[in-house]
């Protein structure tokens, strides 16, 4: 099978969280004497000079280094290549979805998070859920008040030099005049079609198979109603989408679909600046944002590794600790992670200290721990999108629209598809993470970064959900452990955790021998064609050991993605 299809198969299978039989398991690399690594990687890292702009599209790429060219700095390409996002991944993300961002600011030479993640409607309650294990995926009780724009538009505010009608204007005309779908993008697209009708609204059937077919790799697509709705936040703000026609469009169809929301829920959503999170690995400072976002798992999970030596073990040992130091940083997040409160917080601090991390790590042993949570699910998708500029400004940015094709609904004649974010709520009542109007459920994106002597050396996101942290360990293992560049960290086979079973997904390329040995630990492996995320990596070089200065990215194979600069 060839590799595109392959991946582009895998990536939808398990973003949706439905079964293909047409899936088979991609080819290993070869090997090859000169490759210190042990993985030949795909393609060569991109290098550049001054700036990067990468995303998962290179028609969003370009935007961003369009962006870059005419003058834009970091903040106004990472806004740009999100709003083109919005058209070209219409199943990840969109208007309709959430964002979270992690930014450094050349100028005051400090790090700032964003949460821009909106909060259940005042109308949402358990009881509308019934006695069920889980919340629903789709439908109007799987939806939250869309914090993606408030966010964009507060990042432009405080950092951003250039309009967002200008910043905006490729995605609006994309919208309106149509652009050749990516072919990964029209794999997930058709391995959508035929769960469609199982929660697509007619309205939005409409929209994605117009001819009652999905796209084909290149076929141009248009979304009219989208372009229009681009057009009036482009030129109104954040008010032209949280109040007036577009907030009683929003809160008009959930209401219709059970869930009582009024125009004041929508106005109510704020993006908040909040304080990163860190954890020391390897001489660096991680970087992740506090609850609601995950981002802890990846930090608990560095935290317990750095007091290992990977480099030094054999392959099936260094999997076997870093799948069972992901495994506790599931436990801990989805035990404890939700709308953060202080006591949450103090919490959290407490795990990533020093004796915190300690217990965690003498919980490891030579045989597999079976964690099992029921939210600990592994379906969804998102896009990741980074961007660094001449004067050394670096933004880190994940939007999403939770599920495939989010919740199912359009937002009245808008083209905006609403997110399904409610559905990661616990159905538990007394949970941290319980649904209730006005909180935010525990998120899964979270963007990286990573400090080297107090100023960014990476920037880095792997998509897929739960896969996020996952993916964000692994590759910054493959990098500073194994010493991989940028293209290889995101390129080289990986594992995948499902906590809803305790699976491990191990891509077929890993030897069998390592999965014989991983088995004999007692992992349960499960399906090796899963997907496992799409990952970038863009890495800071300052001159040091003789590379650069300058900047050396790369964009996982598994999507379409590209990375440019000059």
């Amino acid at each position: 099978m060839h590799r595109r299809h392959f991946l582009t198969t895998a990536a939808a299978t398990v973003a949706a969280g439905w079964g293909s039989s047409q899936a088979t398991a991609a080819e290993p690399a070869p090997d090859r004497a000169d490759d210190p690594t042990g993985f030949l990687g795909r393609r060569s890292p991109v290098f550049t000079r001054h700036c990067i702009a990468s995303s998962s599209s290179p028609l969003a790429t370009q935007v961003g280094l369009r962006v870059l060219e005419d003058g834009g700095n970091a903040f106004d390409a990472a806004v740009a290549m999100a709003g083109m996002m919005a058209v070209v991944e219409p199943m990840m993300s969109g208007l309709g979805g959430d964002t979270m961002i992690i930014a450094w600011s050349a100028k005051e030479r400090k790090v700032f998070g964003l949460n821009g993640s909106g909060a259940a409607p005042s109308g949402a309650s358990l009881e509308r859920i019934g006695n069920r294990p889980m919340m629903p995926e789709t439908g109007a009780t799987s939806v939250t008040i869309p914090g993606a724009v408030d966010g964009w538009c507060r990042l432009l505010e405080r950092f951003g030099s250039l309009p967002l009608t200008r910043l905006w204007e490729p995605a609006v005309s994309a919208a309106r005049d149509g652009y050749p779908v990516g072919e990964s993008i029209a794999g997930t697209w058709a391995l959508a079609a035929p769960q469609l009708p199982k929660f697509a609204s007619p309205e939005l059937m409409k929209l994605l198979l117009p001819n009652g077919k999905p796209p084909v790799p290149g076929a141009l697509v248009r979304f009219p109603q989208l372009a229009d709705t681009l057009a009036r936040v482009a030129k109104g703000g954040r008010e032209a989408f949280y109040t007036g026609p577009m907030a009683q469009a929003i809160a008009g169809t959930l209401s219709a679909g059970g869930v009582p929301t009024v125009p004041a829920d929508l106005a109510a959503q704020k993006a908040a600046w909040v304080e990163p999170l860190s954890v020391r690995y390897r001489g660096r400072d991680v970087l992740g944002l506090p609850p609601n976002s995950q981002s802890v798992v990846a930090l608990v999970a560095l935290g317990i590794l750095e007091g290992y030596d990977l480099a030094a073990m054999g392959e099936s040992a260094r999997l076997h600790h870093e799948i069972e130091a992901l495994r506790l940083g599931f436990e801990f997040a989805i035990d404890e992670v939700g709308e953060p409160t202080e006591a949450m917080l103090d919490k959290v601090r407490r795990v990533l200290g020093a004796d915190g991390l300690a217990d965690l790590r003498e919980r490891i042993t030579d045989r597999a721990t079976a964690t099992v949570r029921p939210q600990g699910g592994n379906t969804a998708d998102t896009t990741y999108v980074c961007a660094i500029d001449k004067d050394g400004n670096a933004v880190s940015l994940m939007s999403s629209i939770c599920g495939v094709f989010g919740s199912g609904l359009l937002a009245g004649d808008t083209g905006v598809i609403l997110n399904s974010r409610a559905s990661q709520f616990s159905a538990r009542p007394g949970h941290p993470n319980a649904l209730h109007p006005g909180r935010r459920p525990r998120h899964t994106i979270l963007p990286g970064m990573v400090l080297h002597k107090g100023v960014p050396e990476f920037v880095l996101g792997c998509i897929g959900l739960n896969n996020h942290p996952q993916g964000q360990v692994q590759l910054l293992v493959n990098a500073l452990d194994l010493g991989m560049n940028p293209q290889q960290a995101c390129d080289a086979p990986r594992f995948r955790i499902v906590m809803t079973s305790d699976e491990v997904q191990l891509d077929a390329s890993i030897p069998e021998q390592v999965q014989a040995e991983l088995a004999a630990r007692g992992h349960r492996l499960g399906d090796p064609t899963a997907f496992k995320g799409a990952a970038q990596m863009a890495r800071i070089h300052r001159g040091e050991a003789g590379v650069g200065p300058c900047l050396e990215s790369g964009v996982d194979h598994r999507l379409d993605g590209v990375a440019l600069g000059w």
